[in-house]
């Protein structure tokens, strides 16, 4: 698969599309497109960002993100707007809503504020969340639980 690499110092205005990976170290101002993973230590500012994979180490995402797969957001990176993926690891910054399919952790070091949809979470301690938590991709409700203990409990 090809690599495509924007440099550091690159300010790229308009619309982004590629079918393989992409390192981003500079700056694009508008949606971007890749087919296989992004790797980001720049900006992006756009409405929609659209990715296979996403490995972010720094910079900042002023837009939706939408991920077929995976997304790393380390701690050097700040998302303003909503992510859409099948699994998370979070370490940096969102402002958004967050729509994990599967899985979302969240690390010590990062800062969540908005909506998280999701079929599981861990949130390790000295996280900084603001959230309305949903777990609408699990089979598993905690209300199952005590509607049994209820009915066992009247059972006997």
């Amino acid at each position: 698969m090809d690599k495509g690499y924007i440099p550091k110092g690159m300010r790229i205005i308009g619309d982004v599309e590629a079918d393989g990976d992409l390192v981003l170290a500079g700056e694009v101002d508008g949606n971007v497109s890749i087919g296989g993973t992004l790797e980001l230590n720049g900006a992006i500012r756009g409405s929609k960002l659209r990715v296979g994979r996403v490995d972010l180490t720094e910079g900042t995402i002023e837009s939706d993100v939408e991920c077929s797969d995976y997304i790393g957001i380390d701690s050097g990176v700040t998302i303003i707007g909503n992510v859409k993926a099948k699994n998370a690891d979070v370490s940096g910054a969102v402002k958004g809503n967050l729509d994990i399919a599967e899985n979302v952790s969240i690390g010590s070091t990062a800062v969540v504020a908005g909506a998280v949809k999701t079929g599981s979470i861990n949130v390790d301690l000295g996280a900084i969340c603001d959230i309305d938590l949903e777990y609408c991709y699990s089979d598993h409700r905690a209300s199952d639980f005590f509607d049994e203990y209820l009915k066992n409990r009247q059972e006997k």
